[in-house]
């Protein structure tokens, strides 16, 4: 959505030629290699994929998103546009979920200020980049001199009707080398040629908007993506928005003072922050339905993943031919979809049998394997809770335990589970694999590092995002991790609670921001 000012060489990607594309706290974080189980190929990174979308928190760690979803936006849902003119946007354009998401937009150039140029097609990039280095700050954490933009509009738009939206998951509106955007540069525009400036924002959504409109027949009327918080690149204003109002965004003050026309932006960035961590478990309010049921996501295909060091999921140097039939996937999805009858009867929210699988067993897992326990004895005790539910003592049987215990929130008859959905399928594999081993360790011939060993196997196997947040921070302060593009490498080692004063200057797992040089 923003910040085009970066050097190809910190982040690069593929220049937009389109072509017709059919753990544990204070441990580091690596992501789980690929692994096969149940039948179902990555079915952790699904599981995590489903309960990760359309929430901050999960999109902000598996920030390499390789999941699209069917959305849609109900009529009468409030979305924001930070720009330079009160004018309508009538046309393609970015819209923001939270006004101060698009507040950070709503700036304009000073005139003959040139190093504040506009660029056409996104909000207000001028002020995001101003807002970057005032939070951020140079190397002595003091922020450089430059001219402070003045104040734009901020426009409130709300939807005519129900909006069908592809949303393109992780941190996919994230500008950075590490392959938060290869589904969108790599597998939907099928961008080709060398490496340039991936700032080319407004190229590569009018590329997206093309794509919905020629090859997938204006079903869809825009895509959703995640950076500090959730945006939707829309392709045409006017024809899905009622434009409500448009407000000067200079300072304001109680009641008896004079505003003050210097007032610092990195307070608006701190404010910014707020408001998007409490988004980390969810856009809120049904302002977003996504089709759990059909779905596409690369986890699902026999694709070479993880090559790289860093074991973050990739779609780099895979072959066309392998693309291509994921692409075709996409493109029977979203042709076949019929949105304006809206969500089909029998459809299952399967992130909410994922919520409920979570929050029965994430801190149940996370206090067993640690030191309280000192005792074989003990770990039984505990397990016995978990499990005494699914076991009929005058007739035990372990495989039967386990289908009970795996069965408990799938809402379908679980006698037949290939038959299932994608996403059933994969929260069934997990459900199993976590049940199979609750009961592999309930043995009294395993020692108790033994078990333990098992347990945080399975714990680095399911990569569940709850395991990576802070304890409840003070009022004053937020979980703070890297957010394209805040944070620093250890902010995502180790997530900590802080304030204002404690993020400035945390910057550099993004890469490092610098002026792009003019357009040629």
């Amino acid at each position: 959505m923003w910040w085009r000012r970066l050097s190809a060489a910190v982040c690069g990607c593929v220049i937009l030629q389109i072509v017709g594309a059919a753990a544990v706290p204070h441990e580091r974080f690596e992501p789980v290699a690929p692994v096969e189980y149940d039948g179902v190929r990555n079915a952790n990174h699904i599981f995590n994929a489903i309960h990760s979308s359309m929430r901050q928190w999960g999109s902000s760690l598996n920030h390499n998103g390789m999941s699209l979803f069917l959305a849609q936006v109900p009529a009468g849902t409030q979305f924001y546009h930070g720009t330079g003119t009160p004018d309508p946007v009538s046309g393609m354009e970015w819209l923001a979920f939270e006004p101060e998401h698009a507040l950070n937009f709503a700036r304009m150039a000073r005139r003959h200020d040139k190093s504040l140029d506009q660029i056409p097609g996104d909000f207000s990039l001028q002020s995001i980049e101003q807002s970057q280095v005032s939070i951020a700050g140079d190397d002595g954490h003091q922020p450089p001199t430059r001219p402070v933009p003045l104040p734009g509009w901020l426009h409130t738009y709300r939807t005519k009707e129900t909006i069908p939206l592809l949303y393109i998951d992780g941190m996919s509106a994230g500008k950075c080398d590490k392959g938060t955007m290869d589904t969108q540069d790599v597998l939907l525009l099928n961008a080709t040629g060398g490496y340039r400036d991936i700032f080319w924002e407004k190229e590569r959504a009018e590329g997206l908007c093309k794509l919905a409109r020629d090859t997938w027949d204006g079903k869809i009327k825009g895509f959703i993506r995640t950076e500090a918080g959730f945006e939707v690149i829309l392709c045409s204003f006017s024809e899905n928005l009622e434009f409500v109002r448009a407000v000067r965004t200079g300072p304001f003050t109680p009641k008896g003072l004079e505003p003050n026309p210097d007032e610092p932006l990195d307070r608006h960035i701190w404010d910014w922050l707020k408001f998007i961590t409490a988004r980390y478990d969810g856009i809120g309010g049904g302002r977003v339905k996504l089709d759990y049921d059909d779905f596409i996501t690369c986890f699902s295909y026999d694709l070479d993943l993880f090559r790289t060091d860093d074991g973050l999921p990739r779609l780099m140097n895979l072959s066309i031919a392998s693309l291509d039939i994921v692409r075709n996937d996409i493109t029977t999805m979203v042709t076949q979809w019929d949105s304006s009858t809206g969500p089909k009867g029998g459809k299952i929210d399967w992130q909410s049998v994922a919520d409920m699988i979570i929050q029965r067993y994430a801190n149940d897992l996370k206090f067993i394997v640690s030191d309280t326990l000192t005792t074989s004895e003990q770990l039984f005790s505990e397990l016995r809770l978990l499990l005494r539910g699914f076991v009929d003592s005058d007739a035990r049987n372990v495989a039967i335990e386990i289908n009970r215990c795996t069965a408990q929130f799938i809402p379908v008859d679980t006698d037949a589970p290939e038959s299932l959905s994608l996403a059933g399928r994969a929260i069934y594999s997990v459900a199993k694999r976590v049940c199979s081993t609750l009961f592999d360790v309930f043995d009294a011939n395993l020692s108790l590092s033994e078990s333990r060993e098992k347990l945080r196997a399975l714990m680095k196997y399911l990569g569940w995002t709850v395991w990576r947040k802070c304890p409840e921070c003070p009022l004053n302060k937020v979980c703070f991790i890297p957010i394209w593009p805040f944070g620093s490498v250890e902010d995502r080692e180790h997530p900590q609670c802080r304030n204002f004063t404690e993020i400035q200057g945390r910057r550099g797992y993004w890469g490092d921001f610098q002026r792009r040089p003019p357009r040629s």
